[in-house]
């Protein structure tokens, strides 16, 4: 059966050519010198008064209707100036221009040279509009028309561009004198002009023009990928990925070229990578999926071979005289998160499994970005490092978010968990919350990975990842995740004294009769290795509760039977018994004085046995 990783990059492989049937954006602006005849000079940011100026040599602009111009201002609303009114002169605007078309080309997916006619002056002022309506051709060649907004200021006046079911919606407000937006749109496609709330707005509007003969450009029309892309990842989205199993959980498709981080982001990929990512943000949104942009590095380690003869200065002349002998270390990451709206993503460091990679076999045609060589010493033989970074797009289906999150480890998801309980007691502490269904899901994925096996002896002073996750658990007040994790995380050995007061934190939500229960199953599953913490939790539940302390005899005669056969301190590799603790007396007899007088006397006993 073929991975839906394979399946994916055969499809994204027939998809080449960037573009859109719209492309928009800023530039830096040195202002051009715009001299309109009746007017003169024109200054920028626009001033009321030379609007009102503008305004007074100006045309009522028409309309077309089939083969007639038309003027109403019920369908349109502007002032125009006609190109034999207006001359815009300055050395530094052939370049702008140029500037502007160049990012046009790319944004509308145009491979061959363009020229860009100038049309007329436009003036918006309060309450200007064009309902919708298509472009005519006005020139041989044209295809597009491509809108200069100058520096001005007013509210409103928003463009909408269709194309076949699609809708963009550009702000083109220039307030900044230092800037110039622009916006450029295929000629067959419907447009309007919002109505202008405030202030006014002067826009330079050109034909856009195909150089020599052929077919014009059109919009890329990838609208059957697209199709198939939602498909494919619709049927992913609803199958179930389970851990090292056949269905990836995220899929990360390498992209073709190197960016700098300078230029990395959605709005700066090219070629080929550019159109992938426009039809897989389409077919992600209509699936279920987030899109997002990242850094993948990738970091290998092993044994190397000497195969040169040369000697010098007490070290191997050259990396060329080593061969890559056996990969032992290999990690991959995903970091430098971009979305494509471009907003500030909070994702940091996340996983890469081999399975989730397309195509699967992506680094195999790939040279590394760096490698280094170290020549054999003592009893080590030679051994190399290498490192391969390349730009990817990351998907994953919209509910599997934490899922995704979880493979950062602890180190990503209880900052986070911890961020949600602080800003949901903050916002009201409202059950039906959406926050606090999220903090929930995250919370189930977080216990269903936490690790239960340690190989290494445990602090039992310090401040523990689990105390972390139960005192976010108390203020989410979360009882279904808070047994879970009392039941599956901390009776399952990650316990240690320093989770005690989170613990009874925890307990404290519950009923007496849950929480008692689950003290003794602690107790029980954790005193062999964990008996100063175990006689900690007794003391502390007994001096809560006092007149309730006796329910907790159980719990109590569970740990008497896990008292030390010998005494003294023992190696964390040595397995009988715990390892008896300064204090730990104290605090069991204190628990037992409380709880059961019988129980502390027996208890007194076996310790007076080991002198």
């Amino acid at each position: 059966m073929t991975s839906i990783a394979t399946r994916l990059v055969e499809l994204l492989g027939t998809v080449r050519r960037p573009g859109d049937f719209f492309a928009s954006g800023t530039i830096e602006l040195l202002a051009p010198s715009l001299e309109v005849e009746g007017v003169g000079p024109v200054a920028f940011p626009l001033l009321p008064r030379q609007a009102e100026q503008l305004a007074a040599v100006a045309a009522r602009a028409p309309y077309g209707r089939g083969q007639d111009t038309l003027v109403d201002a019920a369908i349109r609303r502007t002032w125009q100036i006609g190109p034999d009114k207006v001359r815009i002169k300055g050395r530094h605007w052939p370049r702008t221009l140029e500037a502007i078309l160049s990012r046009v080309s790319q944004g509308l997916g145009v491979s061959d040279p363009i020229d860009a006619e100038f049309y007329k002056l436009l003036l918006y002022d309060t309450g200007s509009f064009f309902v919708s309506h298509r472009d005519t051709e006005k020139a041989p060649g044209m295809f597009a028309t491509l809108v200069v907004v100058l520096p001005s200021q007013c509210s409103g006046g928003e463009l909408l561009v269709r194309h076949q079911g699609r809708e963009i919606r550009l702000d083109l407000r220039c307030e900044d004198p230092a800037e110039a937006s622009f916006a450029a749109f295929y000629a067959d496609c419907p447009h309007e002009v919002l109505p202008v709330t405030a202030g006014c707005r002067l826009a330079l509007v050109y034909n856009l023009l195909r150089r020599g003969h052929g077919k014009p450009p059109e919009p890329p029309d990838y609208s059957g990928e697209q199709t198939g892309a939602a498909a494919l990842l619709r049927q992913w989205s609803e199958s179930e990925a389970v851990p090292d199993g056949e269905t990836p959980l995220k899929l990360v498709h390498l992209l073709e070229h190197a960016y700098t981080p300078a230029e990395f982001g959605f709005h700066t990929l090219k070629g080929a990578d550019a159109a992938a990512a426009d039809m897989l943000s389409a077919a992600a949104c209509q699936s279920g999926c987030d899109l997002h942009l990242a850094l993948l590095t990738r970091e290998e380690s092993g044994s190397a071979e000497h195969t040169g003869y040369s000697w010098r200065g007490g070290r191997y002349d050259d990396d060329d005289e080593f061969e890559i002998d056996e990969v032992f270390d290999r990690s991959v990451k995903l970091s430098e998160w971009r979305t494509p709206d471009g907003s500030p993503s909070p994702l940091g460091e996340i996983p890469v499994e081999e399975m989730e990679l397309s195509p699967p076999d992506a680094f195999d045609r790939l040279e590394p970005d760096e490698i280094h060589f170290r020549e054999a010493t003592g009893n080590e033989g030679a051994s190399f490092e290498r490192t391969y970074r390349r730009a990817a797009l990351v998907l994953w289906p919209r509910d599997r978010h934490f899922a995704v999150l979880c493979q950062a480890g602890l180190a990503a998801t209880l900052p986070c968990l911890e961020d949600m309980a602080r800003r949901w007691t903050e916002d009201g502490a409202d059950f039906a919350s959406p926050l606090r269904r999220d903090a929930h899901d995250l919370a189930g994925h977080m216990i269903a990975r936490w690790q239960t096996k340690h190989w290494y002896p445990r602090r039992d002073d310090a401040a523990t990842d689990a105390a972390r996750m139960l005192a976010a658990l108390t203020r989410l007040e979360d009882i279904p995740c808070i047994e879970t994790f009392l039941a599956g995380v901390t009776a399952a050995g990650v316990y240690a004294k320093a989770d005690n007061a989170a613990v009874l934190g925890a307990l404290g939500l519950l009923s007496r009769k849950t929480g008692t229960g689950l003290i003794e199953r602690i107790v029980r599953a954790t005193g062999a290795t964990a008996f100063a913490a175990c006689a900690d939790l007794l003391a502390r539940a007994a001096a809560a509760a006092p007149e309730h302390a006796t329910s907790l005899r159980a719990a109590a005669a569970a740990l008497i039977d896990l008292l030390p056969a010998r005494p003294g301190p023992k190696q964390p590799w040595e397995a009988s018994g715990p390892s008896v603790e300064p204090g730990f007396v104290v605090d069991l007899q204190i628990a037992l004085a409380t709880i059961d007088a019988t129980l502390a006397d027996r208890a007194v006993a076996h310790i007076l046995a080991l002198p």
